[in-house]
């Protein structure tokens, strides 16, 4: 009954000592330093042996570990040119310092020549350093090798009792073939030899052989065949005997039992049956101790009178030998069976605090899940704190990227009303230019207008006068001139009428060119036949554009009719032109060439301006090509002028058409000078 509860106490200790601790796991900072002591990370650790751990921030990294694993007894890394130099663990944090290999390890595998590999061999790697390795269950063994040094040969490589042949590489790595070498088989002992060795030996004292190994060294070199049938018999028996008693003594050999694995309860049965054992094995021996000593007892009554003095004297000795060994055995029994005493003792004192025990555990085990809610809850708010700092950094990024893409708009804007106000300047001066020019030509306007206008007048006047006093027959002579000064005031008050259609034009709507020709043709169909103009148009028949009619009437009118006129007056010519037209993308492009007396340089540069006259011959009022540069001005296109005098003259008009409507030409230099402004 009390060995029943020894058995219960010894697996409630075990029970709450070591399954417990072995399931629960530990949370803990894992950061890796190198010899500088700054921190490397992107690297992968394995605790003891287990599965790798990856480091991908220099602050480290938090991870499980089973309690059973702290502190750690190895590290490994997993990256071949590092390895842990040192590491150290305290209070929750694993630090392991990282260093750089000064090695690297080569593997292979010891064959037969048959390639099955060879297990339990220990392999001398005679390189920089002599180091030994022992192959494994699948023959490999691991040798360091220094970083600059070669790789080895076969003749490097030895293994005892074997020959190394070759050092071979294949797909699955390199493999060293060894053979073992062949024992010399030891010489037949003939009849004779036996006999001398039968001889040395006294075959009485057979039972004095208490194990195979000395049964083995008697009779290895004897050929039991030749031995007598009876002596055969006897050694028969004794190795049969000693064959029994070796497995008597493997059955109940209970000590190689008890290891880190086995249970408590396993453990203790052990030790009883083993303390059993040796007490029947006591009273074994002594039974036979005391055969033996009447055998000698019987021997020495029976011829002790025979033996000389020197060999009583070393009996004697041996006798004195013997009894000083058995006090010493004694002695030693004794205390062995006291320091067994005091162990059970122990043991017993053990289990009788064991509900003190299972309060200190218990104890024990509150206070480490205690300092583990806390460190957990150190780390959520570590964590908290971290989270709600890296929010407001954030937050106080944004703010700073808000305030300077408002900096940049307030320095853009300045920038616009520095550029404005410096324009404002040039604006106002251009203006001023503008107002100053239109004032001008109004004036020359005015001036020109009433000398044109008052001359047909007067002309008009005096023909009435002399009408008043000629005869009859003058009166239709003077009735024509009056009739040409009236039209020729018509023309002019039609070209001051046309400015103020410019100024505002009116009627945008779509135009064919073809009309606009057969207008031309009709208009001046009387001075094309007076003066024998050759005219040619060039023209697609269905061009069409949309424009303002009025200014296009005005160019084309006025371009023709000084065409007309100052290819006519040149001397000895036969007068031509040429019109034509074509659209180039939303462009309208008009090209009108006489072959007259052209137009001087110094002519070119007041071409364009009011009331000017170029020519002594014209007989024109200044106001025809002013109209056409005005309206082409109004439409936005351009006119340019390639002359020859005396050979050619070529006006080529470039109008955008298609496009939105223009209001007024007033209008446009408030809109121009707005768009500067901006």
């Amino acid at each position: 009954m009390t060995e029943y509860k020894i058995y219960i106490a010894l697996i409630f200790i075990v029970a709450i000592s070591f399954p417990a601790k072995s399931q629960e796991k530990n949370l803990i900072q894992i950061k890796a330093f190198d010899q500088q002591v700054s921190p490397v990370w992107h690297i992968h650790v394995a605790i003891n042996g287990k599965e790798y751990i990856s480091i991908d921030d220099k602050a480290g990294v938090f991870y499980e570990v089973p309690v059973e694993d702290l502190p750690p007894k190895n590290i490994k890394i997993q990256e071949e040119a590092l390895e842990a130099e040192s590491w150290n663990y305290s209070k929750g944090i694993l630090s392991i310092i990282v260093r750089k290999k000064s090695y690297k390890n080569i593997t292979l595998t010891v064959v037969a020549p048959d390639h099955k590999p060879l297990a339990g061999l220990t392999v001398t790697f005679q390189g920089m350093k002599p180091t030994e390795s022992v192959t494994n269950a699948q023959g490999i063994a691991t040798f360091p090798l220094a970083l600059h040094e070669e790789m080895p040969q076969a003749a490097q490589f030895t293994i005892a009792g074997h020959k190394v042949l070759q050092l071979v590489s294949s797909k699955d790595g390199r493999m060293l073939v060894v053979e073992p070498l062949l024992k010399k088989k030891a010489a037949v002992v003939d009849n004779n030899s036996s006999k001398d060795i039968l001889a040395n030996f006294d075959i009485s004292q057979l039972d004095s052989i208490r194990s195979l190994t000395v049964f083995y060294a008697v009779f290895k070199n004897t050929e039991i065949a030749a031995l007598p049938d009876d002596v055969k018999r006897k050694v028969d028996a004794k190795f049969h005997e000693l064959v029994q008693k070796l497995k008597g003594e493997e059955q109940h050999s209970f000590i190689g039992k008890i290891s880190d694995s086995s249970f408590v309860r396993t453990d203790v049965a052990n030790l009883l049956a083993q303390a059993r054992h040796e007490n029947e094995l006591l009273d074994d021996l002594r039974l036979d101790f005391e055969k033996k000593i009447e055998i000698i007892n019987g021997k020495l009554a029976g011829g002790a009178s025979s033996l000389d003095q020197s060999t009583r004297d070393k009996l004697l000795n041996d006798l004195n030998l013997l009894e000083t060994v058995l006090a010493e055995n004694e002695d030693k029994f004794y205390k062995n069976l006291s320091a067994y005493r005091i162990i059970l003792s122990s043991l017993k004192s053990s289990f009788f605090d064991i509900q003190s025990l299972e309060q200190k555990l218990e104890l024990s085990e509150s206070k480490r899940m205690q300092e583990q809610r806390a460190f957990r809850q150190k780390i959520v708010i570590v964590v908290s704190v971290a989270l709600v700092f890296g929010i407001l950094v954030i937050f106080l990024f944004y703010l700073r990227m808000k305030l300077e893409q408002q900096k940049k708009n307030l320095i853009l804007a300045n920038e616009a009303i520095r550029r404005m106000n410096e324009n404002l300047e040039e604006l106002v001066s251009e203006r001023t230019r503008l107002l100053i020019n239109a004032n001008r030509e109004m004036d020359i306007f005015l001036y020109r207008a009433s000398h044109d206008l008052r001359t047909p007048i007067c002309s008009i006047l005096g023909l009435c006068n002399i009408a008043l006093y000629s005869e009859t027959g003058e009166l239709p002579d003077l009735v024509k001139k009056m009739s040409g000064t009236a039209m020729r005031m018509d023309r002019m008050l039609k070209k001051l009428r046309v400015i103020n259609e410019i100024n505002q034009p009116s009627n945008y709507s779509s135009i064919q060119f073809a009309t606009k020709v057969e207008q031309l043709k009709s208009e001046f169909a009387d001075m094309i036949s007076d003066r024998g103009v050759d005219v040619s148009f060039d023209f697609p028949n269905h061009l069409s554009f949309c424009s303002y009619p009025a200014l296009v009437d005005t160019i084309l009118y006025n371009l023709f009719d000084n065409a007309i006129f100052f290819s006519s007056i040149k001397p000895n010519n036969k007068p031509k032109i040429n019109v034509q037209a074509n659209m180039e993308r939303d462009r309208l492009v008009i090209r009108i060439r006489d072959n007259g007396i052209g137009i001087p340089e110094d002519v070119q540069l007041k071409l364009w301006d009011m009331f000017f006259v170029g020519s002594e011959h014209s007989k024109g009022n200044g106001l025809g090509l002013y109209l056409v540069s005005k309206s082409i001005q109004v439409l936005r296109g351009t006119i340019d002028i390639e002359t020859v005098p005396s050979v050619y003259t070529l006006f080529t008009v470039t109008i955008p058409v298609n496009t939105e409507r223009i209001t007024s030409l007033t209008s446009e230099v408030p809109k121009t000078a707005m768009l500067e402004l901006a």
